[in-house]
């Protein structure tokens, strides 16, 4: 066991210095923020749970969602200039939550998509129904053009449920992110075992609006401390994002 479990407190201070690299906040650009107010208040909401650094992760699924690069960077741009206006030590970077499509290294290759942050890792996403072969088998294309995945939220995935499975995705050089809702959801005894185990890499809460996303970063890690240990929160909200993201405190 590499994470203990501690007993659970009620309440807890807010935690500083956390990162979220999964998130919908972007203005009008996919299924979250609608509007430069929208985006705005969860930009605020964000730096109160105590996020300091943001990784904006529009969708990137040509089948639901029409790429626009352009509204992309015009939003960004918003973004970053008013946390940079408005709340210290609050930074941002922008990557795409990709779904994943035969066609997925040649639209990284062309900038159609991009990695996290300028970095090689792609936020990967899979319909929930993949099978395990098929998720396998992308990790290795992945993995074999240069690309680093970084599995999205992988309680969602109806297949992906035997720790097994999750190991030797693990052992291919998978990193793995789970929602925060996860520690509270069906698969719940599973994301405790991986945890206490490692095998997660980043939690993160998915951010789309004010009611889709909860609980929050500040809330969850809090939650992770008392159960696992600060080590562990540490680890999964601050340490090994910024790593992933190639950034310093």
């Amino acid at each position: 066991m590499l994470f203990g479990r501690k007993k659970i407190q009620t309440e807890a201070p807010m935690p500083q210095g956390l990162i979220d690299l999964h998130c919908h906040i972007l203005a009008g650009v996919d299924d979250g923020a609608r509007d430069d107010e929208a985006m705005f208040d969860l930009i605020r909401l964000e730096y109160s749970c105590g996020v300091r650094h943001i990784c904006f992760t529009p969708h990137f699924n040509p089948a639901l969602f029409t790429p626009k690069p352009d509204k992309i960077a015009e939003s960004f741009e918003k973004a970053k200039r008013f946390a940079e206006e408005n709340f210290e030590g609050l930074s941002v970077s922008l990557g795409n939550e990709v779904f994943i499509r035969p066609d997925t290294v040649d639209r990284l290759r062309e900038g159609a998509c991009r990695p996290l942050g300028g970095t090689k890792t792609v936020l990967a996403e899979f319909h929930p129904t993949t099978s395990v072969q098929d998720i396998r088998m992308n990790t290795v294309k992945l993995l074999s053009n240069g690309f680093s995945p970084l599995i999205a939220h992988i309680e969602r995935y109806d297949r992906l449920c035997e720790p097994e499975d999750i190991y030797e995705l693990k052992s291919l050089g998978a990193k793995l992110q789970i929602n925060t809702a996860a520690f509270f959801g069906d698969r719940k005894k599973l994301i405790f075992k991986l945890v206490e185990q490692g095998a997660i890499d980043v939690v993160a809460d998915d951010r789309h609006n004010r009611e889709r996303g909860e609980p929050n970063l500040g809330v969850c890690y809090n939650f992770v401390d008392q159960k696992f240990g600060r080590r562990a929160a540490d680890a999964l909200f601050i340490h090994r994002p910024m790593s992933i993201l190639n950034i310093s405190a």
